[in-house]
């Protein structure tokens, strides 16, 4: 390997991603193999890195905080990146413990599952209704920034007009959500293209999407890299 192709790093840089389902490789409705995702991709771009990837899909911002316990206090990472709230925006017409009663439900549960599908519209429109409130949201997001002193927000992914009209509302609490990132650190994800990088589901990215996020998560990468003083930086880099 060439040694001008990659930053030459003196000091291990220690990157954490915390993220829902759109990190990892999918086999439906679109396959997206290891290789293909951003996480794989940026691991070859900077071989010198050291990445940990804690992850867990249909994840909120506040079961993130919970899953990754075990990294609070433990790990002092240069770079943390987050990927959530495309699971908390949504509109929903049930929450979590309602979902939950009405599965367990002997006998009814089936039939009211099945009632609550066909007029789930109307009561999303009814109920507004979101698994985290936008409050909460920000809470949580300022509980990351308390744990980790360098954090970076990827944007919710843009939504393609088919999305909003098969889940109404979700094209407004994306814009609402991703308001509360953009006041921090902030990847700018508006220039994902619903209609090319991201899957058939309307919210999981394609190989060319992964491709294209690698390629916005590197230039943060190698901007932290050239702002460290204990990380040198080939003259092509600079």
């Amino acid at each position: 390997m060439n040694a001008g192709m990659y930053p030459l790093i003196t000091q291990r840089l220690k990157i954490l991603f915390i993220t829902d389902s759109l990190a990892f490789p999918r086999a439906e409705p679109e396959l997206v193999k290891y290789d293909d995702t951003y996480l794989a991709l940026l691991k070859t771009q900077f071989p010198d890195c050291d990445f940990i990837h804690q992850g867990r899909g249909g994840a909120t911002i506040v079961d993130l905080y919970k899953h990754t316990n075990y990294f609070h206090g433990t790990i002092a990472p240069d770079l943390v990146f987050m990927q959530s709230a495309v699971v908390d925006c949504a509109p929903r017409a049930l929450t979590v413990v309602e979902q939950q009663i009405i599965s367990r439900l002997p006998l009814v549960g089936r039939p009211l599952g099945e009632l609550v599908r066909r007029h789930a519209r109307g009561l999303r429109r009814l109920r507004n209704m979101t698994y985290t409130s936008l409050p909460v949201f920000d809470q949580y997001v300022r509980h990351f920034e308390a744990l980790f002193p360098t954090v970076y927000w990827i944007g919710i992914l843009p939504v393609a007009p088919a999305y909003d009209a098969k889940l109404e509302g979700m094209a407004r609490n994306v814009d609402r959500f991703n308001e509360v990132l953009r006041a921090r650190r902030y990847v700018d994800s508006s220039g994902i293209d619903p209609d090319t990088m991201i899957m058939s589901d309307f919210h999981h990215l394609n190989s060319i999407g992964h491709a294209h996020l690698a390629e916005l998560l590197g230039r943060k990468i190698r901007d932290h890299i050239a702002s460290t003083d204990s990380i040198a930086l080939p003259s092509r880099h600079r």
